[in-house]
C-alpha cells in the first residue's frame, strides 16, 4: 500500500509542477469551507475538492482505479475533477470583496510571482491559432471531407502523427488507427500503423507495408503527408485519391469499404 501512496505523491507533483499553485489551492479551499455561508458553494468549491484530493492519495483508490482496467499512467486525470483555478479565484474575490483595490494589487503581484517573470506565449510549443477552433485548418478540412453523414456509421482513418492530436477533438465520428498515447515517447506504446506512418523528414512511405497495417486495422481512409514521398504510387495498390488539400493526400480504400 505504501507504494501506491508514494506513486500518488509523485503523480500529484508531476501534475502540479514546481509552482505554488497546489498550496494556493489547498489554502483557498480551506478558506472557502471556513468562511462561505452558502451551503452549496461551500460543498462544491470547498468540501468536494478537498475530499477528492484526500481520496486521490488513498492507496485503495489507486488500486481500484487500476483494477477497473484504466490505462497505465492516467491516474492523474482524477485531478481534472479539482477546480484549482476556480477555487483560488473565488477565494481571492471573497477575501478582498470589501477592499477591491488592495485585492487587485495583490492579485497582480501573485500573477507576476507565479509566472516566474516569463511569458508563456514565447514558448516553442505555442503557435498562433488559425481559426476559432484553435485546431489546424488542415485537420478541419480533412474531417469535413471524410466525416460520415448524420446517422451513418463512424469511419476509421489512418493519418500522420501530427494530425492525431486534432482530428478526434474536432469530430469523434472519425476513429483513428492509433491515438496520441502512441505518439508521445513517454508512453512507449507500439502500434503497427504508427510505425508505418511515423516517417522522418526526407524519408518515404512504404505503401505496401503501410496498407498491410491499415487494412488489418479496417481503415477506410488513408491520409498521407504530401511533403513525404512514396516508394510506389498508392493507387497501384488499390487506393483511390479523393482529394489533395492543405499539404495532405486523402485516399479511400475500396477493399475496406467492401468489407464493411
Amino acid at each position: 500500500m505504501l507504494q501506491y501512496f508514494l506513486r500518488s505523491v509523485d503523480t500529484f507533483k508531476d501534475y502540479c509542477g514546481s509552482g505554488i499553485l497546489p498550496l494556493l489551492f489547498i489554502a483557498s479551499a480551506i478558506y472557502i469551507v471556513v468562511t462561505e455561508k452558502v451551503t452549496w458553494k461551500k460543498m462544491i468549491l470547498g468540501v468536494m475538492p478537498l475530499f477528492i484530493i484526500v481520496m486521490f492519495f488513498m492507496p485503495f483508490t489507486t488500486a481500484l482505479y487500476e483494477k477497473v482496467g484504466m490505462e497505465d499512467g492516467t491516474y492523474y486525470r482524477v485531478l481534472w475533477l479539482v477546480p484549482m483555478g476556480i477555487d483560488i479565484s473565488y477565494a481571492f474575490c471573497r477575501l478582498f470583496d470589501r477592499r477591491r483595490k488592495l485585492g487587485l494589487v495583490v492579485a497582480i503581484a501573485v500573477v507576476i510571482v507565479c509566472s516566474g517573470f516569463s511569458l508563456v506565449y514565447r514558448s516553442q510549443y505555442i503557435t498562433k491559432a488559425e481559426n476559432r477552433f484553435h485546431i489546424p485548418t488542415a485537420a478541419i478540412d480533412i474531417c469535413n471531407l471524410i466525416a460520415p453523414e448524420e446517422g451513418e456509421a463512424r469511419v476509421r482513418a489512418a493519418c500522420p502523427p501530427e494530425l492525431v492530436y486534432f482530428i478526434r477533438q474536432y469530430n469523434t465520428d472519425i476513429m483513428l488507427a492509433y491515438g496520441r498515447d502512441y505518439v508521445e515517447d513517454q508512453w512507449d506504446y507500439w502500434n503497427a500503423v504508427f510505425e508505418q506512418m511515423n516517417i522522418a523528414p526526407g524519408g518515404s512511405y512504404n505503401i505496401e507495408a503501410l496498407l498491410e497495417t491499415t487494412r488489418e486495422a479496417k481503415c477506410m481512409y488513408v491520409i498521407l503527408n504530401m511533403s513525404l514521398s512514396t516508394d510506389i504510387d498508392p493507387e497501384t495498390m488499390g487506393l483511390v485519391l479523393i482529394a489533395q488539400m492543405d499539404g495532405y493526400s486523402i485516399y479511400l480504400d475500396p477493399l475496406v469499404v467492401a468489407e464493411n
